[in-house]
């Protein structure tokens, strides 16, 4: 509203130089067609400014924290599903290393080693309309051999994204990172049905948002990403992308062999049914075993 707002003023202001321009000058012809063309050149120009103003500024509100845009453009079937995605994101079609990908040997051998330093903090969490989203405070990093990454949330999908040898798990938790010169890594947690409770996940359930929304900071609850991994950190390896648009390439992406455990009530109350991107073509990428 406020662009739109600031779009009339400055068509009004400019008119009004027409016609101001029009008394001025009724017998000078020629030079005022000549204004008259420049004052819709800049109309026009101011217009077109505005437009695209307008939509960053939509396009920023829309945009969830970390990477995973809340906007309507996209989704997991029908006409928004992944084969369409390529339309709006030419990544998501045209690229050679995306992701999600079925893991199968034969494996190279993986001489990356992880070790993650995940520290508490305050649960933020967010529906941003394609997932649950934990945004999380500075402090948590994974060092990658001898490079560190940031973490910056962490989200789930159902059913895992990823498969073992062409099979999905329940659910995956894909944990975000960035480094200072702005490389992504994600490291994903493979999930399967199991008794046991989790209580991070369960604290994380309680108070997910059913519905797309703002972030939702629970001052009561303290979470430690570093709880939801399994006690190994063997792992795949390979070079991906985000399965989700933009489809971004570049992304180093590590797969825990071990899974962890969700519990049946949690797997039915996730609010989305399912929300996970095909495997991709490996496209002659090798996957690396530790």
């Amino acid at each position: 509203m406020f662009i739109r707002i600031l779009l009339g003023g400055i068509v009004a202001s400019l008119f009004a130089m027409v016609i101001t321009l029009s008394i001025v000058n009724t017998g000078k012809t020629k030079d005022l067609d000549t204004r008259l063309v420049k004052a819709s050149k800049q109309i026009k120009e101011q217009e077109e400014t505005l437009q695209k103003l307008e939509e960053a500024l939509h396009a920023m509100a829309d945009k969830g924290k970390g990477g995973h845009a809340a906007a309507a453009h996209w989704g997991y079937e029908g006409e928004m599903g992944p084969d369409k995605w390529g339309k709006q994101y030419p990544t998501c079609a045209e690229g050679k290393s995306q992701s999600p990908l079925n893991i199968v040997g034969p494996f190279d051998k993986s001489t990356t080693t992880l070790k993650a330093d995940y520290k508490p903090g305050v649960l933020k969490v967010v529906n941003n309309g394609h997932t649950i989203q934990v945004n999380v405070p500075p402090g948590s990093t994974l060092k990658v051999g001898n490079e560190s990454y940031d973490l910056v949330q962490f989200h789930f999908h159902r059913p895992s994204e990823e498969q073992i040898d062409g099979k999905p798990m329940a659910m995956v938790t894909h944990m975000v990172h960035k480094s200072a010169d702005g490389k992504l890594a994600v490291l994903a947690v493979l999930m399967r049905e199991s008794a046991v409770q989790n209580r991070t996940l369960w604290s994380i359930w309680k108070n997910m948002p059913a519905k797309e929304g703002p972030e939702v900071e629970v001052a009561s609850v303290s979470i430690n990403p570093a709880t939801l991994l399994p006690e190994s950190m063997a792992h795949y390896a390979y070079d991906g992308s985000l399965t989700t648009p933009p489809c971004t390439e570049g992304v180093k992406f590590f797969i825990l062999k071990s899974p962890i455990g969700i519990q049946r009530e949690m797997i039915d109350s996730f609010p989305f049914k399912m929300n996970a991107r095909p495997v991709q073509p490996l496209n002659g990428r090798k996957i690396q075993a530790s």
